[in-house]
């Protein structure tokens, strides 16, 4: 899957669980992982359902950052894509209730 983020084109690619490209410069393996040199995401072939959309939606965050040059410590960065994977759907969710009951009146 390839898609656009500011004009930069990311990938999404599938690995085995035990691949170099899911572990940390700690060496420690991982879910997912955002790489700003080769403009892929990698996620863990062994994600399902709901894991697998919460670590995407993660991931694409870091992506955005990237793509838009905002540039956080990764502490800071780890916490807003988590919020992001989190609560997204409720924020939107809230938005869009509050929208729409607000175009009906208008």
């Amino acid at each position: 899957m390839v898609f656009s983020i500011n004009g930069t084109m990311w990938q999404v690619q599938y690995k085995n669980s035990n691949s170099s490209e899911l572990k940390r410069s700690d060496n420690v393996s991982v879910l997912g992982v955002t790489d700003r040199n080769t403009y892929t995401i990698y996620l863990s072939n062994a994600l399902r359902g709901f894991m697998q959309r919460k670590v995407l939606i993660h991931e694409v965050c870091h992506a955005i950052c990237m793509s838009y040059d905002v540039y956080l410590p990764i502490e800071q960065e780890e916490i807003l894509c988590d919020f992001v994977a989190t609560y997204g759907d409720e924020v939107f969710d809230i938005v869009d209730m509050v929208l729409g009951a607000t175009r009906r009146v208008g």
